[in-house]
């Protein structure tokens, strides 16, 4: 069972002694966590190379290779044992150092070529280390550096090490083997790596060697290194040698056996109140998650935000906003049965004060006026990720309904005001459409032939109520003008165009009548008998043979001619027609002269 010590005094001698150690405070968020750091390991990652627009990076590495991390053994079966927590590091430049003579602006001053070896990433700024992990997470019990830097690369050591390559998650396991557990690299790494370690040995008596109780179980041996043959390994296929493997059971168990020592029950003690936040420095009105690390499992906890929001709470865990610009102190005392501890930071968290305005970003929207001639747009149409460094109150749209009258582009002001009183605002074009054809609706109707045998055809007479959302600008026909060839039913479409140039069609049945009659006078004056005839006619004309008259044309019922007469007798009153060639039925006969025109029905009856 291991002791917590929360302290800030730092250690002298990792790899570099230091007079001077930076006391500095990042974010932390907690990753895993399963209980009371005195109960659990407590793996602590940190990330070198990257920026502070970098940090949503940092957290998708983390997550990504921790939840790799926890898929292999003995991590998998040993997850409930387990906190994680990412302590979001800033650095002015991202990546690694080629080599450690040539340093960049990465906080932690990892680099590549460490020891001359190319492979070998390590920090070389160690005492940074030491003042991270004590001032945000001082009960940590392993300290893992990710660095931001997809070439390959890894080291173990105090503090686990391993770059952003594609084989990220096997070189982390991998350096945790040496930094958790003090295991050796299972391939020849050179004589000055050469030592006796759990999984390293120059015995290679069966009978006094560490790993004896292993032999022959799972392939475990005492296979001598080829490249040094008085150094032996017990295993020629495991994760300390070759990335991908598993770990042999030499190595697991070594993983397994700390896991278990540094979780092992025991008598409760009286807590040590600590507590990290994802946020350090914040805008006015931004939010901070805070997060109790208190050890010995509390059960009470009392928090007081000075500026904040709420200003004292007792959850575990709170959420806290702070409105105002200032450098706020923050208190927690925590309890269980065994006593109370309080824990206070000065200056803890940074309020600034939010002078800038939202960032705007819009599209310019096409909107569809609707059958009522009517539309409206919402913020939603208009914004595609307006964002906020703290938070937006409000987006307004200068105008929102639009009618016939806005068809086309209109211009309107998109105003966006975030939760300090700035604002911003930009001109959003709003193309407004009519793409709706007008509603035709038609009506049977009846043309009659005027004297001259020709009828005209109004949109009007055919038209029953047609209507347009946006107004009617035109009504036509297929066809306006009818004569006697047109006699019975005729299909006309009348076609009606809205004012937007959108059209629509329907079909009318229209009849034509071509029973035409003179006037009173001459209608009775002019005589066809028999009537019915048996094949024979007589037209008689009251005095004389009509001079004026043009012809006499015989139409069956539909209107088509079946014989037309031109030539008259040029004295006497009577014009005989021979109609015995007709069967029996209904017939009309037509003269017409320059006078008028006269239709007389006749029937044949044989």
């Amino acid at each position: 069972m291991k002791k917590i010590y929360y302290t800030f005094s730092l250690f002298v001698g990792f790899f570099f002694s230091t007079a001077f150690v930076f006391a500095q405070l990042f974010p932390v968020e907690t990753i895993v966590y399963n209980g009371s750091p005195d109960k659990m390991v407590n793996l602590v990652i940190m990330g070198d190379g990257y920026t502070a627009a970098q940090q949503d990076k940092f957290m998708q590495d983390v997550r990504k290779n921790i939840e790799g991390m926890f898929g292999q053994e003995p991590w998998k079966s040993k997850a409930q044992f387990i906190n994680v927590y990412a302590i979001k590091v800033v650095s002015n430049v991202s990546g690694a150092a080629d080599r450690p003579s040539q340093p960049i602006d990465n906080y932690f001053g990892s680099s590549f070529n460490t020891s001359g070896i190319e492979r070998l990433l390590y920090p070389t700024r160690i005492n940074r280390v030491v003042s991270v992990l004590s001032n945000n997470l001082p009960f940590y019990d392993i300290g893992v550096i990710v660095v931001n830097d997809g070439r390959y690369g890894g080291a173990g050591g105090s503090f686990a090490t391993f770059s952003t390559h594609p084989s990220a998650l096997e070189i982390m396991i991998h350096e945790l083997g040496h930094t958790f557990t003090r295991l050796s690299d299972e391939y020849w790494a050179g004589d000055q790596f050469a030592r006796e370690t759990p999984n390293m040995s120059r015995d290679n008596n069966p009978a006094t060697n560490r790993w004896r109780t292993f032999l022959n179980n799972g392939g475990v041996g005492i296979f001598p290194h080829e490249e040094s043959p008085a150094w032996f390994r017990p295993h020629n296929n495991c994760k300390m040698r070759f990335l991908g493997r598993d770990f042999c059971p030499v190595c697991m168990d070594q993983l397994t056996t700390k896991i278990d020592d540094l979780t092992k029950p025991a008598a409760l003690q009286s807590p040590q109140a600590f507590f990290g936040a994802d946020k350090l420095e914040i805008l006015e009105g931004q939010e901070v998650r805070f997060f109790d690390l208190t050890s010995q499992s509390p059960d009470t906890w009392s928090w007081i935000f000075q500026g904040g929001s709420p200003e004292t709470t007792s959850t575990q865990n709170p959420t806290v906003s702070f409105e105002n610009e200032g450098n706020y102190q923050v208190t927690l005392t925590t309890s269980n049965s065994v006593g109370t501890s309080t824990f206070q930071r000065n200056q803890f968290i940074i309020v600034k004060k939010d002078t800038e305005a939202p960032i705007l970003s819009t599209r310019n929207p096409i909107i569809q006026l609707n059958q009522n001639g009517q539309a409206t747009l919402s913020v939603a149409q208009v914004d595609t990720g307006t964002s906020d460094n703290v938070g937006i109150q409000s987006m307004t749209l200068s105008q929102t309904a639009f009618d016939c009258s806005h068809v086309g582009v209109n211009n309107i002001t998109f105003t966006v005001v975030d939760v300090n009183g700035n604002e911003a605002s930009t001109t959003v074009s709003v193309t407004v459409v009519d793409n709706i054809a007008p509603v035709v609706r038609t009506k049977a109707f009846t043309l009659v032939l005027n004297e001259e045998g020709v009828g005209e055809l109004k949109p009007e007479d055919i038209d029953d109520g047609s209507f347009d959302n946006c107004g009617i600008e035109s009504l036509s026909l297929s066809k306006t003008t009818f004569g006697r060839e047109d006699s019975g039913d005729n299909t006309v479409t009348l076609t009606v165009r809205d004012i937007h140039g959108n059209s629509g069609s329907a079909t009318a049945t229209v009849r034509v009548d071509i029973i035409l009659f003179a006037n009173q006078e001459i209608q009775e004056a002019i005589l066809l008998y028999p009537n019915p005839s048996q094949g024979y006619l007589q037209l008689t004309f009251p005095q004389v043979v009509d001079p004026t008259l043009k012809s006499i044309e015989i139409l069956d019922t539909k209107g088509s001619e079946i014989r037309r007469i031109t030539e008259f007798p040029s004295t006497g009153k009577v014009i005989p027609i021979d109609v015995s060639h007709l069967p029996n039925g209904l017939y009309l006969l037509q003269l017409t002269s320059e006078k008028y025109f006269q239709t007389i029905r006749f029937v044949i009856q044989k």
